[in-house]
């Protein structure tokens, strides 16, 4: 996926049948069937709390499809299943001396220690290599974001964060372009100590990071950032020219699909092909296919994948009746509250059933207990936020949504404490969720101070909406609330 600026490969003895990496002679050759009977057999043998040899099928699939991203994912929500079954930390042996099966390497040892920062640092190092020398074969950036993203949250939910792991991750995040991730890796690094020149190499991403926004904000190819575009315009042109693009890649898709409806690949880019246009009939068929390959396969995946059609589904719908009911329709506004039960009736239900079919994956128990937090079902909310906040990518938002239906229980203590720790476990204080953190721990202790209860509440509202008004002035209402808390004082 030359996404970020990457996929041209340096110049040397690429030959003409495919790329050579640089740590063999046979470079990497994409095989999809072999990729999937792999996938196949380690869905099964997961089924069967088989997770090592799970994990070994995943990757040997890669080997074969390297830049298939949900395969990766699926990888590591087995690893996940792995670890709570109290499987140990163990090291991987040498899948191969090509960069691709050096980065597969890495994160095997890292699906042996799923929530270790250095092996998904690892990973994403030779991902972003294999991608610079292999980016026309296996488009592997878009991998190197996500375990990225991964090292940067289990650094910081570590109990030692290690500031080199920033450091590296930066450099990384640089290279592929992602100028947002760099910033955050560098303002994470210098929360931790405190470096001019890291201070200026965080203006200079700044700077890209503006830049690079700039020029997107001009208006660029889209095609660039689609993985398969050369693909398509081969499909395309072949063709007559009747009927609009997105129906012309859906009858090609179609008709790969019809000619081996088994080949789970095939399926897949068919719904995407259906699901691009963004029309409720063509939702239908894809959710039809879908459910087709659950009901054939018994893979819960393809379900899931059907119930996210439909919240996209009510998410379209309900964006325009909003716009309707803006404009003051009053029967759009009728429609509008009445989709927002039921689109909430029903991410209660797929949510649980979700959770049912994975109950290690306590990223799941957190989206249910968000939902079940909008419904007002504050106890059992409770119960999946208590769990899920030993996710670290969930962490700090669990504990802000314990806060908040703590004070809903009316247990303010309780509350206190909750965001407390969400405060202390979320690296930057200066985000968006830092500043909601602090915000509702201020909030409440303004109100435990006019209750009268035993504390000091009111210095510490202060010194929160004091740190919030040196980080952001114009947040919420904190000029007014420092006004009253200063009132207060004396």
């Amino acid at each position: 996926m030359a996404l970020f600026g990457l996929g041209k490969k340096k110049g040397g003895s690429g030959g003409s049948g495919g790329s050579k990496s640089s740590g063999g002679d046979g470079g990497f050759h994409r095989d999809l069937r072999k990729a999937r009977k792999f996938f196949d057999y380690a869905e099964t043998v997961a089924d069967t709390k088989n997770y090592d040899y799970s994990v070994d099928c995943y990757i040997n699939g890669l080997r074969h499809d390297p830049d298939n991203l949900p395969r990766h994912e699926a990888l590591h929500e087995v690893a996940k299943r792995r670890k709570v079954s109290g499987g140990k930390p163990a090291k991987a042996k040498a899948v191969g001396s090509e960069l691709v099966d050096k980065m597969l390497t890495a994160e095997k040892s890292w699906a042996f220690d799923p929530i270790n920062a250095a092996h998904a640092a690892k990973t994403m190092e030779f991902a972003v290599e294999a991608e610079r020398v292999e980016g026309e074969e296996a488009h592997l950036a878009e991998v190197a974001l996500w375990a990225g993203g991964l090292a940067l949250d289990f650094n910081a939910q570590s109990d030692k964060p290690d500031r080199k792991i920033y450091l590296k991750l930066a450099d990384l995040f640089e290279a592929i372009e992602q100028y947002d991730m760099a910033i955050t890796a560098v303002k994470r690094a210098l929360h931790m100590k405190e470096d001019d020149s890291l201070r200026g190499r965080l203006k200079d991403l700044e700077a890209q990071n503006y830049t690079q926004k700039s020029k997107t904000s001009e208006g660029q190819d889209f095609r660039q950032n689609i993985k398969d575009a050369d693909e398509q315009e081969m499909i395309q042109a072949q063709l007559d020219t009747t009927g609009s693009q997105a129906d012309k890649l859906i009858e090609a898709r179609r008709a790969e699909y019809d000619e081996d409806p088994e080949d789970m690949d095939k399926l897949g880019k068919l719904v995407e092909a259906l699901l691009r246009p963004q029309e409720n009939e063509k939702d239908k068929d894809a959710i039809t296919l879908l459910m087709k390959a659950y009901e054939n396969t018994g893979q819960y995946r393809y379900k899931t994948r059907a119930g996210d059609v439909k919240i996209k589904q009510f998410n379209r719908i309900l964006r325009a009746l909003g716009e309707k009911a803006k404009a003051g329709d009053a029967d759009a506004k009728a429609k509008y509250q009445e989709g927002l039960k039921r689109r909430l009736a029903f991410e209660l239900q797929e949510y649980a059933e979700r959770v049912k079919n994975y109950p290690t994956d306590l990223k799941l128990k957190f989206e249910l207990g968000k939902r079940q937090f909008q419904a007002g079902q504050f106890d059992d909310a409770i119960g999946n936020f208590q769990q899920s906040k030993a996710e670290p990518k969930s962490r700090a938002y669990s504990h802000l949504f314990l806060g908040k239906a703590f004070v809903h229980k009316g247990w303010l203590d309780e509350a206190v404490n909750s965001l407390g720790q969400g405060i202390e476990q979320h690296p930057t204080p200066d985000d968006n969720l830092g500043k909601e953190l602090q915000y509702e721990k201020m909030n409440l202790h303004l109100e435990l101070a006019k209750n009268g209860s035993e504390g000091d509440h009111l210095k510490q509202a202060q010194a929160l909406a004091s740190g919030l008004l040196q980080t952001d002035i114009n947040y919420r209402d904190i000029r007014e609330k420092m006004n009253e808390i200063r009132g207060m004082s004396g």
